[in-house]
Protein backbone atom coordinates (compact mmCIF):
# COMPACT_ATOMS: atom_id res chain seq x y z
CA UNK A 1 0.00 0.00 0.00
CA UNK A 2 2.83 2.32 0.92
CA UNK A 3 4.42 1.53 -2.43
CA UNK A 4 1.43 3.11 -4.26
CA UNK A 5 1.05 6.08 -1.88
CA UNK A 6 3.42 8.45 -3.76
CA UNK A 7 1.55 7.74 -6.98
CA UNK A 8 -1.76 8.45 -5.27
CA UNK A 9 -0.43 11.77 -3.96
CA UNK A 10 0.91 12.71 -7.38
CA UNK A 11 -2.41 11.80 -8.97
CA UNK A 12 -4.35 13.83 -6.43
CA UNK A 13 -2.09 16.84 -6.97
CA UNK A 14 -2.49 16.49 -10.73
CA UNK A 15 -6.28 16.41 -10.48
CA UNK A 16 -6.32 19.45 -8.18
CA UNK A 17 -4.02 21.39 -10.49
CA UNK A 18 -6.07 20.42 -13.53
CA UNK A 19 -9.28 21.45 -11.83
CA UNK A 20 -7.78 24.77 -10.78
CA UNK A 21 -6.61 25.35 -14.33
CA UNK A 22 -10.07 24.72 -15.72
CA UNK A 23 -11.60 27.14 -13.21
CA UNK A 24 -9.04 29.82 -14.04
CA UNK A 25 -9.57 29.30 -17.75
CA UNK A 26 -13.33 29.60 -17.39
CA UNK A 27 -12.97 32.71 -15.26
CA UNK A 28 -10.64 34.27 -17.83
CA UNK A 29 -13.02 33.35 -20.64
CA UNK A 30 -15.94 34.91 -18.81
CA UNK A 31 -13.95 38.08 -18.18
CA UNK A 32 -12.75 38.34 -21.77
CA UNK A 33 -16.16 37.71 -23.30
CA UNK A 34 -18.13 40.80 -24.40
CA UNK A 35 -20.68 41.72 -21.74
CA UNK A 36 -22.70 44.30 -23.61
CA UNK A 37 -24.60 44.63 -26.87
CA UNK A 38 -22.07 46.89 -28.58
CA UNK A 39 -20.37 43.83 -30.09
CA UNK A 40 -23.63 42.30 -31.31
CA UNK A 41 -26.31 43.13 -33.84
CA UNK A 42 -25.85 44.89 -37.13
CA UNK A 43 -22.96 47.34 -37.25
CA UNK A 44 -24.87 50.46 -38.34
CA UNK A 45 -23.63 53.11 -40.76
CA UNK A 46 -19.93 52.86 -41.52
CA UNK A 47 -17.94 54.87 -40.73
CA UNK A 48 -19.89 55.94 -37.64
CA UNK A 49 -20.02 59.51 -36.39
CA UNK A 50 -17.74 59.59 -33.34
CA UNK A 51 -16.64 62.40 -31.06
CA UNK A 52 -13.27 61.42 -29.64
CA UNK A 53 -11.00 58.48 -30.27
CA UNK A 54 -12.21 54.98 -31.11
CA UNK A 55 -9.48 53.86 -28.67
CA UNK A 56 -11.13 55.65 -25.73
CA UNK A 57 -11.53 53.33 -22.70
CA UNK A 58 -15.31 53.87 -22.62
CA UNK A 59 -17.64 54.05 -25.64
CA UNK A 60 -21.02 55.78 -25.46
CA UNK A 61 -23.46 55.16 -28.29
CA UNK A 62 -26.60 57.29 -28.68
CA UNK A 63 -29.59 56.67 -30.94
CA UNK A 64 -31.25 60.03 -31.54
CA UNK A 65 -33.95 61.92 -33.42
CA UNK A 66 -33.37 65.62 -34.11
CA UNK A 67 -37.05 66.53 -33.70
CA UNK A 68 -37.40 64.61 -30.43
CA UNK A 69 -37.67 66.89 -27.38
CA UNK A 70 -35.98 64.46 -24.92
CA UNK A 71 -33.15 64.05 -27.45
CA UNK A 72 -32.64 67.81 -27.56
CA UNK A 73 -32.60 67.90 -23.75
CA UNK A 74 -29.99 65.14 -23.68
CA UNK A 75 -27.78 66.92 -26.23
CA UNK A 76 -26.07 69.35 -23.78
CA UNK A 77 -25.59 66.58 -21.21
CA UNK A 78 -23.69 64.42 -23.68
CA UNK A 79 -21.54 67.38 -24.74
CA UNK A 80 -20.77 68.07 -21.08
CA UNK A 81 -19.94 64.42 -20.42
CA UNK A 82 -17.52 64.38 -23.37
CA UNK A 83 -15.88 67.58 -22.10
CA UNK A 84 -15.61 66.23 -18.56
CA UNK A 85 -14.19 62.81 -19.44
CA UNK A 86 -12.05 63.92 -22.37
CA UNK A 87 -9.95 61.17 -23.93
CA UNK A 88 -11.50 58.55 -21.66
CA UNK A 89 -14.84 58.71 -23.49
CA UNK A 90 -15.96 58.45 -27.10
CA UNK A 91 -19.48 59.44 -28.16
CA UNK A 92 -21.12 57.88 -31.22
CA UNK A 93 -24.37 59.18 -32.71
CA UNK A 94 -26.78 56.90 -34.58
CA UNK A 95 -29.73 58.12 -36.61
CA UNK A 96 -33.11 56.95 -35.31
CA UNK A 97 -35.79 59.34 -36.65
CA UNK A 98 -39.31 58.33 -35.67
CA UNK A 99 -42.03 58.16 -38.32
CA UNK A 100 -44.39 60.14 -36.13
CA UNK A 101 -41.96 63.08 -36.18
CA UNK A 102 -42.71 64.49 -39.60
CA UNK A 103 -39.55 66.63 -39.80
CA UNK A 104 -37.11 64.19 -38.22
CA UNK A 105 -36.29 62.30 -41.42
CA UNK A 106 -35.41 65.51 -43.27
CA UNK A 107 -33.22 66.63 -40.37
CA UNK A 108 -31.42 63.29 -40.32
CA UNK A 109 -30.81 63.60 -44.06
CA UNK A 110 -29.41 67.10 -43.56
CA UNK A 111 -27.05 65.89 -40.85
CA UNK A 112 -25.84 62.98 -42.98
CA UNK A 113 -25.42 65.20 -46.04
CA UNK A 114 -23.25 67.55 -43.99
CA UNK A 115 -21.37 64.49 -42.75
CA UNK A 116 -20.39 63.60 -46.31
CA UNK A 117 -18.47 66.87 -46.31
CA UNK A 118 -16.93 66.23 -42.90
CA UNK A 119 -19.30 68.53 -41.02
CA UNK A 120 -21.63 66.07 -39.31
CA UNK A 121 -21.03 67.21 -35.75
CA UNK A 122 -21.33 70.88 -36.67
CA UNK A 123 -24.70 70.16 -38.30
CA UNK A 124 -25.73 67.88 -35.44
CA UNK A 125 -25.09 70.67 -32.92
CA UNK A 126 -26.76 73.29 -35.10
CA UNK A 127 -29.89 71.16 -35.52
CA UNK A 128 -30.33 70.80 -31.78
CA UNK A 129 -29.41 74.42 -31.06
CA UNK A 130 -31.89 75.79 -33.63
CA UNK A 131 -34.47 73.03 -33.22
CA UNK A 132 -37.40 75.36 -32.61
CA UNK A 133 -36.53 77.38 -35.72
CA UNK A 134 -36.60 74.61 -38.32
CA UNK A 135 -39.42 72.72 -36.58
CA UNK A 136 -41.57 75.84 -36.69
CA UNK A 137 -40.71 76.76 -40.27
CA UNK A 138 -43.38 76.48 -42.96
CA UNK A 139 -40.75 75.00 -45.32
CA UNK A 140 -38.64 72.50 -43.35
CA UNK A 141 -36.24 71.74 -46.17
CA UNK A 142 -35.52 75.43 -46.80
CA UNK A 143 -34.92 75.98 -43.08
CA UNK A 144 -32.50 73.04 -42.96
CA UNK A 145 -30.64 74.32 -46.00
CA UNK A 146 -30.40 77.74 -44.37
CA UNK A 147 -28.99 76.10 -41.24
CA UNK A 148 -26.39 74.25 -43.31
CA UNK A 149 -25.42 77.38 -45.23
CA UNK A 150 -23.65 78.69 -42.12
CA UNK A 151 -21.25 75.72 -42.03
CA UNK A 152 -19.05 76.56 -45.03
CA UNK A 153 -20.37 73.68 -47.12
CA UNK A 154 -20.60 73.19 -50.85
CA UNK A 155 -24.32 73.92 -50.84
CA UNK A 156 -25.12 72.51 -54.26
CA UNK A 157 -23.49 69.22 -53.28
CA UNK A 158 -25.25 69.34 -49.92
CA UNK A 159 -28.67 69.61 -51.60
CA UNK A 160 -27.86 66.68 -53.90
CA UNK A 161 -26.60 64.59 -51.00
CA UNK A 162 -29.75 65.22 -48.97
CA UNK A 163 -31.65 63.21 -51.60
CA UNK A 164 -28.94 60.64 -52.24
CA UNK A 165 -29.10 56.87 -51.84
CA UNK A 166 -25.93 57.00 -49.75
CA UNK A 167 -27.64 59.14 -47.12
CA UNK A 168 -30.71 56.90 -47.22
CA UNK A 169 -28.52 53.84 -46.66
CA UNK A 170 -26.69 55.38 -43.70
CA UNK A 171 -29.96 56.22 -41.95
CA UNK A 172 -31.40 52.78 -42.72
CA UNK A 173 -28.24 51.04 -41.43
CA UNK A 174 -28.36 52.95 -38.13
CA UNK A 175 -32.07 52.22 -37.77
CA UNK A 176 -31.47 48.51 -38.42
CA UNK A 177 -28.74 48.46 -35.78
CA UNK A 178 -31.15 49.97 -33.28
CA UNK A 179 -33.66 47.27 -34.13
CA UNK A 180 -31.18 44.47 -33.47
CA UNK A 181 -30.43 45.98 -30.05
CA UNK A 182 -34.11 45.98 -29.16
CA UNK A 183 -34.29 49.76 -29.12
CA UNK A 184 -37.77 51.02 -28.31
CA UNK A 185 -37.42 54.81 -28.53
CA UNK A 186 -34.93 57.64 -28.79
CA UNK A 187 -32.99 58.85 -27.06
CA UNK A 188 -31.42 55.52 -26.17
CA UNK A 189 -27.89 55.43 -24.79
CA UNK A 190 -25.55 52.47 -24.47
CA UNK A 191 -22.29 52.67 -22.53
CA UNK A 192 -19.86 49.90 -23.44
CA UNK A 193 -22.90 48.09 -24.79
CA UNK A 194 -24.98 48.34 -21.62
CA UNK A 195 -28.17 50.36 -21.92
CA UNK A 196 -28.76 53.32 -19.63
CA UNK A 197 -32.26 52.55 -18.39
CA UNK A 198 -33.00 55.80 -16.54
CA UNK A 199 -35.79 57.87 -18.09
CA UNK A 200 -35.25 60.69 -18.54
CA UNK A 201 -31.49 60.22 -18.79
CA UNK A 202 -29.88 62.54 -16.26
CA UNK A 203 -26.32 63.77 -15.86
CA UNK A 204 -26.10 61.74 -12.65
CA UNK A 205 -27.12 58.56 -14.50
CA UNK A 206 -24.55 59.21 -17.23
CA UNK A 207 -21.74 59.85 -14.76
CA UNK A 208 -22.64 56.76 -12.74
CA UNK A 209 -22.63 54.52 -15.82
CA UNK A 210 -19.41 55.99 -17.24
CA UNK A 211 -17.62 55.79 -13.88
CA UNK A 212 -18.73 52.17 -13.49
CA UNK A 213 -17.41 51.34 -16.96
CA UNK A 214 -14.10 53.07 -16.24
CA UNK A 215 -13.82 51.15 -12.96
CA UNK A 216 -14.01 47.86 -14.85
CA UNK A 217 -11.07 48.72 -17.09
CA UNK A 218 -7.64 47.24 -16.31
CA UNK A 219 -5.31 49.67 -14.56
Amino acid sequence: MRRYLPFSIIGAVFLIATGAGVVLYQAHSQTAAPTGKLAFGRPGADPPHVRGSLKAPVALEEFGDFECLPCSQLFPLLKQAKADYGDRLSVTFREYPLNKHTRAQAAARAAEAAGLQGRFWEMHDALYTTRLVWIGASDTRAALIDCASKLNLDMEQFKKDMDSDKVSMRIADDHDRGGTLGLDRPPSVYIDGDKVTTHPITMEALRSAIDAALGQKPK
